[in-house]
C-alpha cells in the first residue's frame, strides 16, 4: 500500500467540517462529493493553508499546511478561477513565476495544461476550458505535487471537463496527490477512491467502482 502524503485526522472547523479523517497517497485522485454547503470549500481551504482548524489535524507530507506552507506546497485552483485582463497567457504565467521560488519554465507549465498553442492568445480571448487550464498552470508553477480544486470542471461544457479531468489523471499517474471537490456523482467516478460530504461530516469513503454500483 502507498504512503499518504496528505493526511486528515478527526478534522474540526467548528461547524463547516466535524470529524473528518481520510488519506491520499501519491498518484491518486480523491474526490470529495457533496451538495452546496456541505463543507467542501472548507475543508479545502484548510487543506491549502488558507485556514487553521479547530480541531484534529491535517498534514501534506509530513507538514501542517497552515503554518509550514513551504513544507506543506499545496496549490490550489478555486471554482471562480482567475481574471487576467490585458494579459496575454504566455504574460500571465510569467508574471505568476516572478513571485514563484524556484518555478517551472513557462514553456513547462503550458505544456503540462495543453496550452503551448495559446501562448500569445489574450486571456479574454480564452473559452471557459481554456481560462481553466490556465489556473491548472499556475497552479503547477511552484512545481507542487499536492493539488486541491475546488469544482474545477464548474462551468464547462463536457469535452472541457473530459480535457481537465484528463490532465488531472496526467499529473497523478506523474506522481501527484490530487484532492477534487465536487456535486456532480458521475464526476466523483472519474476519481480513484470518492469521499461524500454530508453537513460537514465524511459519511462514507469508497472506491469509484463501488460508487457506480451504489
Amino acid at each position: 500500500m502507498r504512503a499518504p502524503v496528505i493526511e486528515v485526522r478527526d478534522l474540526d472547523l467548528n461547524e463547516a467540517v466535524r470529524n473528518v479523517s481520510f488519506t491520499v497517497a501519491r498518484g491518486e485522485v480523491y474526490a470529495l462529493l457533496g451538495r452546496h454547503g456541505s463543507g467542501k470549500t472548507a475543508l479545502l481551504e484548510i487543506l491549502a493553508g488558507l485556514r487553521r482548524p479547530t480541531g484534529g489535524t491535517v498534514r501534506l507530507r509530513g507538514a501542517d499546511p497552515y503554518t509550514d506552507r513551504d513544507g506543506a506546497r499545496a496549490s490550489a485552483v478555486w471554482r471562480d478561477g482567475g481574471l487576467f485582463p490585458g494579459l496575454t497567457v504566455a504574460e500571465v504565467v510569467d508574471t505568476w513565476r516572478r513571485w514563484t521560488l524556484d518555478p517551472l519554465t513557462r514553456d513547462e507549465a503550458l505544456r503540462l495544461v495543453g496550452l503551448t498553442r495559446h501562448a500569445d492568445v489574450p486571456f479574454e480571448r480564452l473559452a471557459a476550458g481554456r481560462r481553466r487550464m490556465l489556473d491548472l498552470a499556475l497552479a503547477l508553477v511552484g512545481r507542487s505535487d499536492v493539488l486541491v480544486l475546488d469544482e474545477p470542471t464548474a462551468g464547462l461544457d463536457a469535452a472541457a471537463a473530459r480535457e481537465v479531468w484528463s490532465v488531472l489523471a496526467r499529473l497523478a499517474a506523474d506522481g501527484a496527490a490530487v484532492v477534487v471537490a465536487t456535486r456532480d456523482p458521475g464526476e466523483a467516478c472519474r476519481a480513484d477512491r470518492v469521499g461524500v460530504l454530508d453537513e460537514g461530516r465524511l459519511v462514507t469513503g469508497r472506491d469509484t467502482a463501488r460508487l457506480r454500483a451504489a
